[in-house]
């Protein structure tokens, strides 16, 4: 007699309920998608009252970021509670103290910012251009501090340098410090992006125009960037060399002569090497990058 073969269910082919390690981990993953999100419009709307340089209505702020009154209503009470934002009587919200001044009065950023007022003065007095400070973060550069020349000529409004690497004092400066790999990798396939007629867009002249900036510690932009807009700037490092950023004379073009050049790089190495060799504040900002 042939043996009974089991009989199979009915239900084989319906899909099973996922078992219960599975199924907590796509709530996981679904409750930590959502704090993302959550975070991510928190921080937008943290920004656009930052931004606003004025306190902002309920329905201003939904207006400005493009969501719902009852959305930015319930980050702004997260904020408020996190002690990023208050709201006065008249029901606007301002930033927080906190939120517009995050650092401490001794962290590393604000000595550095103090200990290199008087050079910027200084360079901005000589040259009539406007004397900044840009510290690299890794491969991002923070707009320190700037002393606005005679023409007012403000390069940057953010605090953070985005413009291109490729043709901007700062960003030579970064990756004059690379390896060829790095550098490639950041720039991308060429050509580059041509934002003037003089801006180097082929890899073989810009290699060797960043190879003499690892050299000497200058870079230059002779309306590269900007027509009518020029730069020169000296690399801001630790007493061996390491980098922590640049200190950049940038204005119009007029005040860029060769021989006001040849005087601004003198002056430009000269200020950067006493303050790589007497600033404590270089070393601390050295630290906080961990250098």
């Amino acid at each position: 007699m042939q043996a009974r073969q089991p009989r199979k269910s009915r239900r084989a082919d319906v899909a099973q309920p996922p078992a219960p390690e599975i199924a907590a981990a796509d709530n996981d993953s679904t409750g930590k998608s959502a704090d993302s999100g959550a975070l991510t419009r928190g921080l937008t709307v943290l920004s656009a009252i930052i931004a606003a340089a004025r306190p902002l209505t309920l329905i201003e702020v939904g207006e400005t970021v493009g969501l719902s009154s009852s959305t930015c209503h319930r980050l702004l009470q997260t904020l408020i509670q996190a002690g990023y934002v208050y709201r006065d009587a008249g029901n606007r919200y301002y930033p927080t103290p906190r939120a517009v001044c995050p650092l401490t009065i001794d962290h590393p950023l604000n000595l550095l910012r103090r200990d290199t007022a008087e050079t910027l003065k200084t360079l901005q007095h000589e040259y009539g251009a406007s004397a900044g400070l840009i510290v690299f973060m890794g491969t991002m550069r923070l707009y320190v501090d700037i002393v606005l020349g005679r023409d007012n000529v403000a390069p940057y409004y953010e605090t953070q340098h985005l413009t291109p690497f490729h043709c901007t004092v700062s960003g030579k400066l970064l990756l004059s410090q690379l390896s060829v790999a790095e550098r490639d990798a950041l720039l991308g396939a060429e050509p580059y992006a041509s934002r003037t007629p003089q801006t180097i867009i082929t890899r073989a002249p810009l290699m060797r125009d960043l190879d003499q900036v690892a050299t000497s510690g200058i870079a230059t932009n002779f309306n590269e960037n900007i027509l009518g807009i020029s730069a020169v700037g000296a690399r801001l490092g630790l007493p061996d060399a390491r980098a922590i950023g640049v200190i950049v004379l940038t204005g119009p073009s007029k005040y860029f002569t060769p021989p006001r050049v040849t005087a601004m790089r003198r002056d430009l190495l000269e200020a950067t090497n006493i303050l790589s060799n007497t600033s404590l504040a270089v070393r601390a900002v050295g630290r906080f990058l961990n250098l």
